[in-house]
């Protein structure tokens, strides 16, 4: 009886080890089947760096703002991002469905966050038409920055009237 046990289970025990080589031999079998993918063309080191970014112009038919992507090596971002993009703003936009809210001639001289709050001081230029979409031009464009809550604006150090408080996305 003992030995008739025993060669049940030694039976049991080789068609186990039998079943498990064939289901390892199968799989062998399949990822040899498998090609191998070979990118059409190797990403190079700056395809690596791009990142979108969102500026926000005046849409030609709705005169409302609407935004514009633009793939940017984010290397440009590292020593002042918001001075950056609001550069990108002032230069204006590449599509021809938008113009650029900001009046011509606008330059900035700082952009600094404190405390959530981003301080933009731009030149007088600023002051000369735009209205209320230059100023939301830029502050859409920035609050994309998740560390920005609100832009407060000064012209050539000043604080002027209407831009005394700080503005929030609209």
């Amino acid at each position: 009886m003992k030995k008739k046990i025993i060669f049940i289970i030694i039976l049991i025990v080789s068609i186990i080890i039998a079943i498990i080589c064939n289901i390892s031999t199968e799989r062998e079998n399949n990822v040899e089947n498998i090609p191998e993918i070979q990118p059409e063309e190797e990403i190079s080191e700056e395809q690596m760096r791009q990142t979108k970014i969102k500026l926000f112009f005046v849409d030609n038919t709705s005169g409302i703002l609407a935004q514009e992507e633009r793939n940017i090596d984010s290397k440009e971002l590292i020593d002042n991002p918001y001075k950056y993009i609001i550069n990108l703003l002032i230069e204006g936009t590449k599509d021809e469905n938008l113009k650029n809210a900001i009046p011509e001639g606008t330059k900035l001289n700082s952009a600094k966050l404190e405390k959530g709050t981003l301080c933009i001081d731009l030149s007088s230029e600023f002051l000369n038409g735009g209205g209320t979409d230059s100023i939301y031009s830029i502050v859409n464009t920035v609050t994309e920055f998740t560390e920005i809550n609100s832009v407060k604006f000064t012209i050539d150090g000043e604080i002027k009237e209407g831009l005394t408080e700080p503005f929030v996305r609209k």
